[in-house]
C-alpha cells in the first residue's frame, strides 16, 4: 500500500490531469478536423490516444498496485515531457498532413526528444517500482510473513 496519503493524492491528482487532458486533446482533435475542409489525418484525431494509455493509463496503475514508493518529482516530470512531447509531435504531424506540407526536421526533433524522454523517464519509473516491490517483499520474508 501507499506509505501516506500524501503520495496517494500526489498520484490521483496526476491520474486526474491526465484525464482531463485526454478530455481535451481528443475535443482538439475532434473540433480540428470539423474544420479541416474534410481533410482527415489519424495523427490528429488519435493523438487523445497518447495521454490516454501513458498517462491515464500509468497512473492508473500506480494508484492501485500495492507499492510504498512511487517516483520522485524529478523521474514524474521527465516521464510527463516525453508523454507531452509526444502528443505534441502527433498533433504536429496531424497539422502538417491536413494542411498539406511536411517538415521533416521538427518531426525528427520532436520525434527524438519524445523517445529519449519517454525512455529515460519510463526506465526509472520502472526501476524505483521494481525497488520498492523487492524490498517490500525481503522485508515481509524477514518478518516471517
Amino acid at each position: 500500500m501507499f506509505i501516506s496519503e500524501k503520495i496517494k493524492t500526489k498520484t490521483l491528482r496526476s491520474l486526474y490531469i491526465y484525464i482531463g487532458i485526454t478530455i481535451f486533446i481528443g475535443i482538439f482533435g475532434a473540433v480540428y478536423e470539423v474544420f479541416s475542409h474534410n481533410v482527415f489525418s489519424p495523427a490528429m484525431y488519435l493523438a487523445w490516444l497518447i495521454p490516454c494509455f501513458l498517462g491515464v493509463g500509468v497512473y492508473l496503475a500506480l494508484a492501485f498496485a500495492p507499492i510504498d514508493k512511487v517516483p520522485g518529482t524529478l523521474v514524474e516530470c521527465i516521464y510527463n515531457f516525453g508523454v507531452a512531447m509526444f502528443t505534441v509531435r502527433s498533433i504536429f504531424i496531424g497539422v502538417i498532413e491536413i494542411y498539406g506540407t511536411t517538415n521533416k526536421a521538427m518531426l525528427a526533433t520532436y520525434t527524438v526528444l519524445s523517445i529519449v524522454f519517454l525512455v529515460i523517464g519510463g526506465s526509472a519509473f520502472l526501476a524505483i517500482i521494481l525497488y520498492s516491490i523487492i524490498s517490500s517483499k525481503r522485508k515481509n520474508n524477514r518478518q516471517g510473513v
